[in-house]
């Protein structure tokens, strides 16, 4: 009968030892997963989309208050006027990104307000 080789023992225990460690790095470190990278860069990629959806429709807003601003500018009374540059005020102080609910119906009760108008002033210089 053969007996083992002490030296061999050793040498079997510390490869698993060696084994057991490099399990527990791979196990600790998974965000260095190539996939994590590629979902980081298609979050970042639809957040700049969002992003630029939202200045755009900031962008339209604003173009259509402006427009407002001129047709009253030119016929409407001063309380309309101040009204529109509140209107004016609160687009451009909104973020379109993340806006409140209470904010959003400020908002559309306010472009609301702004298409009344400009059909009034319209209707007037004709």
């Amino acid at each position: 009968m053969n007996q083992y080789d002490p030296k061999h023992i050793d040498k079997a225990l510390k490869r698993m030892e060696e084994a057991d460690k490099l399990r527990s790095i791979g196990k600790q470190s998974n965000n260095t997963n190539i996939m994590s990278f590629f979902d980081d860069v298609e979050e970042e990629h639809k957040l700049q989309k969002q992003q630029s959806a939202a200045e755009v429709k900031k962008d339209e807003y604003l173009k259509s208050v402006k427009l407002l601003k001129t047709l009253i500018q030119e016929n409407g009374t001063k309380s309309d006027l101040t009204r529109i540059l509140e209107v004016g005020l609160l687009i451009e102080s909104t973020d379109f990104l993340n806006i409140p609910s209470d904010r959003k119906k400020m908002l559309k009760e306010n472009m609301d307000w702004c298409n009344k108008q400009y059909e009034k002033y319209v209707d007037t210089t004709k």
